[in-house]
């Protein structure tokens, strides 16, 4: 009886401990001055949620949303809200290690290119300074 008894609270911790999400906030500094935030949400090692916002000259541009309007620039015509959206999503299904950029910051990857045009170097750069917390605490 003790045997079954301590497996079974075996099981339970180790279902406990697979479920539980940690949450991280990584940042990028550009040379223009624009800071990067990532909040990152893990389970184990998978991205479950993901939060990405940009600062320029002290004014978010999540919080901006639509009045930060940059879709008459778009080759797409999405604004820069709808396009992090498409990114946030992108990278909570696929992860970032396939990610490629150009010179530019623009992803190469074809499935990211239909939905998001922006440079996302320093996206990618924020996310990845989150996970290296996660290493460490590790």
């Amino acid at each position: 009886m003790k045997i079954i008894t301590l497996i079974l609270c075996a099981f339970l911790l180790w279902g406990c401990s697979s479920t539980s999400s940690e949450e991280y906030t990584g940042t990028y500094t550009s040379a223009k001055g624009e800071i990067t935030t990532a909040k990152v949400t893990l389970k184990g090692d998978e991205i479950t949620a993901l939060e990405l916002d940009e600062t320029t000259n002290g004014k978010s541009k999540k919080a901006m949303g639509d009045a930060y309007d940059m879709t008459p620039a778009s080759s797409i015509g999405k604004n820069w809200n709808e396009q992090v959206a498409f990114l946030e999503n992108y990278i909570i299904k696929h992860g970032i290690q396939d990610i490629q950029v150009n010179e530019e910051g623009k992803g190469e990857n074809e499935d990211i290119r239909v939905g998001c045009t922006i440079s996302i170097e320093s996206y990618l750069k924020a996310i990845q300074n989150a996970l290296d917390q996660n290493e460490t605490k590790q």
